[in-house]
């Protein structure tokens, strides 16, 4: 079965492209507070948008 994504952004407003399978990571790493170094940098399973959520494209969206 093919990966499915989504948009979210973090708690400064970036946009990022998630697996939905890291949802529960995805979330806890949002969870972290600005003093744990964990939370510096973002996981390494998700897609920095970089500006804009318009800069993403699809071929078989989805609306859940």
């Amino acid at each position: 079965m093919t990966e499915r994504y989504y948009l979210d952004r973090d708690n400064d407003s970036h946009w990022y492209v998630v697996p939905v399978s890291r949802k529960d990571d995805w979330e806890a790493w949002l969870g972290l507070g600005e003093d744990e170094e964990a939370g510096w940098d973002e996981p390494d399973f998700v897609a920095r948008v970089g500006g804009s959520p318009s800069l993403v494209t699809f071929t078989d969206a989805r609306i859940s």
